[in-house]
């Protein structure tokens, strides 16, 4: 579906040279969603930008169903979810900003006004198809910003920090729609810092450290690999000093953990003698923990 190979860019700036990427290379399959994570700096931005053709990479490729970005075959399958403040016309109302979206695609008008009520009802918007888009909530505004991008049925749809300032329904309502947009087949790719948003959208994780695809991996490999060596430890007071040699989270006297190797917990006791432990629980491994404790070990603060 969409397959990136070797992509490399620098950016040059006043006497220097700023490499973004290098030879970053992962593909994302119809009805798979594939999280890109990485660290503010990484290359999650600068990768997006040159899938959605907005800029040009130094070297590599980028296709999608064998069409390469900027081409009509291109534009025909890619769906983007960037940047909801700019994704629509203020003055418009919901039904002219999706019409006129469905005439910068070149959609037939009688097919674009269909598709348009289409997803209006779908996605909740049917009472304010006549509203403009400046009236909107910020809720309301989301859900015109991705029946946008959805309007000429891409194949492939990219999804920028989606559900970043939304309130509780209106991201579980996103969420929603992305796990039916790949069960339909679509292709997603994903970015976001909010990892249990990635948790429950993502099949597949790919983690970008430095402008290099460090990890590629399923999520349920990548979580199973961790599950056995994270551990939450109710201590009987709240710890002043705390030191560890492992990756871990204090919250008041609950110290959450993550180990290299199972047997580390040995070594984590007797690090904590000899502080009064009330309670320890081996924890299934969530991608927050995991994520940290991969850039623990790169040294990119998370």
């Amino acid at each position: 579906m969409l397959i990136l190979e070797n992509i490399g860019k620098t950016f040059r700036a006043v006497g220097r040279q700023v490499k973004a990427l290098s030879g970053v290379g992962f593909a994302v399959q119809a009805s798979e969603v594939v999280a890109l994570l990485g660290a503010n700096g990484a290359g999650k931005t600068t990768t997006m930008r040159i899938i959605t053709g907005l800029m040009l990479p130094d070297t590599g490729t980028v296709r999608l169903e064998g069409f390469a970005p900027n081409s009509a075959g291109y534009a025909a399958r890619l769906g983007a979810l960037l940047d909801t403040a700019r994704s629509s016309e203020a003055r418009f109302s919901v039904l002219e900003n999706l019409e006129y979206a469905a005439a910068l695609r070149g959609l037939e008008p009688r097919f674009a006004k269909s598709r348009a009520l289409q997803l209006t009802e779908e996605l909740g918007l049917a009472d304010k198809r006549n509203a403009a888009a400046q009236t909107l909530s910020k809720g309301m505004q989301s859900k015109l910003a991705l029946a946008t991008a959805l309007i000429h049925e891409p194949r492939c749809m990219l999804l920028d920090e989606p559900t970043l300032g939304l309130d509780l329904e209106a991201s579980d309502a996103l969420e929603a729609r992305v796990k039916t947009m790949a069960k339909a087949g679509t292709a997603v790719l994903l970015t976001t810092h909010q990892m249990e948003v990635a948790q429950r959208l993502a099949d597949r994780v790919v983690i970008l450290v430095g402008g290099e695809v460090l990890l590629d991996q399923p999520k349920a490999e990548l979580l199973s690999s961790f599950g056995a060596q994270t551990y939450r430890i109710t201590l009987a007071e709240v710890p002043t000093d705390l030191q560890l040699d492992f990756v871990f989270t204090l919250e008041g006297a609950v110290l959450t953990v993550t180990l290299p190797e199972p047997s580390d917990l040995y070594v984590l006791l007797e690090a904590l003698r000899p502080r009064v432990l009330q309670n320890i629980e081996k924890l299934e491994a969530d991608l927050g923990v995991v994520f940290r404790r991969l850039m623990h070990g790169t040294g990119v603060q998370a």
